[in-house]
Parts: C-alpha cells; sequence; structure tokens
C-alpha cells in the first residue's frame, strides 16, 4: 500500500518524523507492504510546497535547514497550509502547526479540511479537543 502525506508544520518534529519515516521506508516496505511518499509540506518561514507525485523529501530538509523556501519544489503555487492540505492529493495529513491553546487555530480548521477530504489526520497538539473537531 502506498500512502501520501502532507506536513503541515515542519519543524523540529515534522523533520524528525520525516528523517525516521525515511530511515524505516525498507523496514515498511518488507515486514507491511507500506510505501510513501511527501506530496505537500507547508512551514511558517520556509514557504510551502506540494506535488501529487512526490516531494524531493532530502531536498526539502537540506533547503530548510540552511534557512531557504522550500517553494522551488512544489508543482503549484500555493500560498497557505489549507491550500497545501487541499492540493496535495495526501492520504495522511500530519498537523503540527503553532498552535493557539484557546482556539486549536490553525490545527483545527487544517484537521478539519483534511477530513472532509477523507485524509486521514494526525496531530500532536494540544490545543484542540475532541469535542471541537468533531463540531
Amino acid at each position: 500500500m502506498h500512502y501520501k502525506l502532507a506536513l503541515i508544520g515542519f519543524g523540529n518534529v515534522a523533520r524528525s518524523l520525516a528523517k525516521l519515516l525515511i530511515r524505516k521506508q525498507d523496514l515498511l516496505k518488507e515486514k507491511h507492504g507500506i510505501t510513501f511518499s511527501f506530496t505537500g509540506l507547508s512551514t511558517g518561514r520556509h514557504g510551502f510546497a506540494v506535488n501529487p507525485d512526490g516531494l524531493d523529501i532530502q531536498k526539502a530538509l537540506e533547503l530548510v535547514e540552511s534557512g531557504q523556501s522550500i517553494f522551488p519544489l512544489s508543482s503549484f503555487d500555493v500560498q497557505d497550509s489549507l491550500s497545501v492540505i487541499q492540493h496535495s492529493q495526501a492520504d495522511v495529513m500530519f498537523e503540527n502547526s503553532p498552535v493557539n491553546t484557546q482556539t486549536g487555530q490553525p490545527a483545527l480548521d487544517h484537521i478539519r479540511t483534511a477530513l472532509n477530504l477523507g485524509m486521514h489526520a494526525i496531530t500532536a497538539n494540544k490545543g484542540q479537543s475532541s469535542t471541537a473537531i468533531v463540531s
């Protein structure tokens, strides 16, 4: 099974997740028949990138870690996180953006958008409650 992944927020947690998945990709394929590609990235400081056919995640890591924009990797002109989610054609959206702990935003909008598009949504954020997500 091949999964397309979108990372909304590409700070330390998401970059560590990407590196872990890359390190474990052979094991995931051999033991579980799982392959993956990254099709959407959203950062607060380094821009946005979408390519439903797969982004060069190694290059994205290099660009971000050297303080450069990831936009050159994009096949779409995306200007915000919601556009990344909408155009990524991802199966799974990882939500790790900075969140307002009082309102749950922008994480709630990211999760709602992903769920409305039929994606699985995973978050490391603690700013939103499960009641707010479902409503």
